[in-house]
């Protein structure tokens, strides 16, 4: 850091949203068409040479979910360094994990479920983070004075699944509520083709459980927040193209049944894959033009064209009994890196239940525009739902969804 100035450094994006669903929901909300905007801004701020501020504020409104039009902060955080230590203070966000489908070592944030279906979106958490690098590994000490609730989907929000949770009927364990002090550890380490990290977590659990309750003859579900320490161990090892990935953690409380929980995989990337096409003696030379509108071509003509081959187990001890669906479960995908100007990409995944039978299909995509927009494509389908107990109530909660965001 610089105190030339002390200059206000900021960043942010406009987006607009447009989701359909082809078939109607099993409750009252039956709409099959739905828009959102939304505005994030990331600023930092030298407010001396020695003391950072970081500020993340969103704004969303949606058309048709109460719940998702809100107004929050992501990160406010003042940050503070020397040559092997590293302090932060305020609303954070942290993330732990190597693994593509599921990252149950993640522990230190809550889940944004309905800012993101997969989970892959954080509420902030206070806390206070103190971090010391040495040639023993880096580590890590968090207090996290705070609880966030879990968002869920109102009762007009999509996807459904069934029953509404009730955040107005949440409690906890701890007779401090949502003020419990948690702790946290983490120390992580490189050895020659592996990064391995391993972490200690004791305090409230960010996975709610969902309580059935009848109120006023309409069923909903109470969340309930158990304490719980949680052990975990995170690793990849990189072998050239073939990255290694897994992450394991045992978790352990007096509302909970004590269980491991495991998600381990591999990746192995193709790089320029298609490459050998343009090598092909029998093919005319001047097949592959710059100029070419047609898409196959395109795509057998671009020699930076990485494809990688995804396959991840996921576990849990706890059988149908876990907090989430995926116990028993296969992912496999396809990860494509167009390495182009407008950096392009694309993954296209099917995880299987290998239980209850149940399939779910998925797509990302994107591509930049010009030099400030980007374009984004998800696409989620849930097929063979019928026998599976996990996924029978979000069987018509298949949908796409076409993003535009303007960077600026």
């Amino acid at each position: 850091m610089t105190g030339q100035g002390h200059a206000l450094d900021w960043r942010g994006n406009v987006s607009s949203e447009f989701t359909y669903f082809p078939k109607s929901s099993v409750g009252t909300n039956n709409w099959k068409f739905n828009s959102s905007i939304a505005a994030e801004v990331e600023l930092t701020h030298d407010l001396t040479d020695a003391i950072r501020l970081t500020m993340h504020p969103f704004i969303r409104w949606d058309q048709q979910d109460d719940e998702r039009s809100r107004v929050g902060v992501r990160e406010l955080l003042l940050s503070t360094s020397g040559d092997t230590w590293e302090f932060n203070a305020g609303l954070g966000t942290v993330f732990w994990g190597v693994t593509e489908s599921r990252n149950p070592v993640d522990i230190i944030n809550q889940t944004d479920s309905i800012e993101d279906i997969a989970g892959d979106e954080k509420l902030g958490q206070l806390m206070l983070n103190l971090k010391w690098f040495s040639d023993y590994g880096d580590f890590e000490a968090f207090l996290l004075p705070q609880h966030h609730k879990r968002t869920f989907s109102g009762a007009d929000g999509r996807p459904f699944a069934g029953i509404t949770v009730n955040p107005d009927l949440t409690s906890y364990e701890s007779n401090q509520g949502s003020t419990h002090t948690d702790i946290a550890l983490r120390w992580a380490h490189s050895f020659d083709a592996w990064d391995v990290g391993l972490h200690y977590f004791d305090g409230t659990s960010r996975d709610p459980i969902l309580i059935p309750q009848v109120i006023a003859t309409t069923a909903e579900l109470a969340p309930r927040y158990p304490l719980i320490k949680q052990l975990g161990l995170d690793a990849q090892g990189l072998y050239g193209d073939l990255a290694i990935k897994t992450e394991l953690i045992h978790q352990t409380g007096n509302e909970i049944t004590s269980h491991v929980e495991a998600v381990t995989g591999l990746e192995y990337t193709l790089v320029g894959f298609l490459s050998p096409l343009q090598e092909n003696d029998k093919l005319p030379q001047d097949w592959c033009t710059p100029d070419t509108r047609n898409i196959l071509k395109m795509l057998a003509c671009n020699d930076r064209l990485d494809l990688g081959i995804v396959l991840e187990y996921l576990w849990d001890e706890r059988g149908q009994q876990s907090a989430h669906p995926f116990q028993n479960d296969l992912l496999a995908g396809l990860r494509f890196a167009f390495n182009d100007a407008a950096s392009s990409d694309a993954l296209m995944g099917i995880v299987q239940d290998l239980d209850g039978g149940a399939t779910t299909l998925s797509l990302e995509t994107s591509t930049r525009i010009y030099e400030s927009y980007r374009l984004k494509l998800l696409g989620r389908q849930f097929l063979n739902t019928k026998e599976d107990s996990s996924f029978s109530t979000i069987k018509n909660e298949s949908f796409l969804q076409l993003e535009l965001s303007y960077f600026f």
